[in-house]
């Protein structure tokens, strides 16, 4: 379909698609797929990313960062100022993206997950 409905992109006049009276009709076209041709038993949604993706994505980044801070050949303190301003970086950077909105719940299991996570690495940066 175009965004012009005065001037269709098949001036010949050929039948593009079908309309099946029985489906509710679709939204404009531009804005995306809205229904299929699977059945109705698909409900029609869209994606929105929950608290519990932002939480394992926000350990898993920090944990790999970490990791390879530790791997680094500085001296101990150092790691831990480092991963320290990276567990910052990493818990701003998931904040950012929909934890501010999540759930009390949500944002302090992010904030000692992190914490914990960064404190592990401390010890072992300090021990070795």
């Amino acid at each position: 379909m175009t965004a012009d409905r005065d001037q269709p992109t098949n001036p010949a006049g050929k039948i593009i698609r079908t309309i099946d009276a029985r489906l509710p009709p679709t939204p404009d076209d531009n804005i995306g797929v809205r229904s299929t041709d699977i059945g109705s038993f698909v409900p029609e949604a869209t994606y929105r990313a929950v608290p519990i993706v932002w939480f394992v994505s926000a350990i898993m980044t920090q944990f790999f960062a970490l990791a390879f801070l530790l791997s680094l050949p500085l001296i101990g303190i150092a790691i831990v100022a480092l991963s320290a301003v990276v567990s910052v970086f990493v818990r701003n950077w998931t904040f950012r993206r929909g934890m501010a909105r999540a759930s009390r719940g949500w944002k302090i299991a992010t904030d000692v997950g992190l914490l914990v996570n960064w404190g592990w690495l401390s010890w072992i940066a300090m021990v070795r």
